[in-house]
């Protein structure tokens, strides 16, 4: 079984991911994700990322551990001046998103040595990829989501 992770980072989020890094160089269960995540990435330049994939500052709908469904902001920092729920890219949860496509999950380690799952059910809104140009979102499922090379959860 392999522990590969199929994840997608704009340049935008690489560098945010890495900055956590290089301020937090210790070795949890979340630096151990911020490293795999950064290593494993398909970078893709704010044009061709597919729009199915959370990054920073999307609408993701997501369940975790097989539980209700939540809809939230990914964001960079957690901020009382949001309006709606945010989980920021900074905690576990948010970490865990970033990247995924919709239809798709993680299997996280967590600190206690447990796991965590993780799906991603659907983006409502990805954020402007390029300044002042919004992203097309389909709904089509195209040839290259299913072949994705990650371990395919369909379902919490």
């Amino acid at each position: 079984m392999s522990n590969r992770i199929q994840c997608y980072l704009t340049p935008n989020d690489h560098a945010v991911l890495r900055e956590i890094l290089d301020r937090s160089p210790h070795d949890n269960a979340y630096s151990r994700l911020l490293r795999q995540k950064l290593v494993q990435a398909e970078n893709c330049s704010p044009r061709n990322i597919p729009g199915d994939v959370v990054t920073i500052n999307s609408r993701v709908t997501f369940c975790v551990d097989a539980g209700v469904p939540r809809t939230a902001n990914v964001v960079r920092n957690e901020s009382q001046n949001f309006p709606n729920y945010t989980v920021s890219v900074e905690s576990f949860l948010g970490l865990g998103l970033l990247g995924l496509r919709a239809g798709r999950a993680i299997a996280l380690e967590t600190e206690t040595g447990g796991f965590q799952k993780i799906n991603v059910i659907g983006i409502a809104f990805q954020a402007l990829a390029i300044t002042g140009t919004p992203m097309v979102i389909t709904p089509a499922v195209s040839a290259r989501i299913r072949s994705d090379r990650v371990r395919d959860i369909r379902k919490c």
